[in-house]
């Protein structure tokens, strides 16, 4: 095998599992609260493959401390959200901007 695509490959699983880790220690340890959906973005990648298009989902909500935040869902998954939904979400307060969707 290639050397550089083992370089690639140990590369992106340690992403994954860094994601990963993040994912649940928020879900563990962070602040749960309702969010508002208020804009969605598409990503559109080409590759050898095709095409794929993912989509990013911005939330708003107020943080414990009375302070109004936009934030990143991170972790989806397939579930697909529409602006103005409310969902339930958890957050750090040390990282408010990055926030992990709880399914209800």
């Amino acid at each position: 095998m290639n050397p550089f695509a083992i370089i690639v490959i140990v590369f992106v699983a340690a992403a994954a599992l860094f994601i990963g880790y993040k994912t649940l220690y928020t879900k563990k340890n962070g602040i749960e609260t309702s969010a508002v959906v208020t804009r969605i973005t598409e990503d559109t990648q080409s590759d050898s493959d095709g095409i794929s298009t993912s989509y990013n989902y911005f939330v708003q909500y107020t943080t414990a401390e009375g302070q109004s935040q936009e934030a990143l869902i991170s972790n989806p998954g397939f579930k697909s959200f529409k602006v103005g939904e409310q969902i339930r979400i958890k957050y750090l307060p040390e990282k408010p901007n990055a926030a992990v969707w709880i399914k209800k």
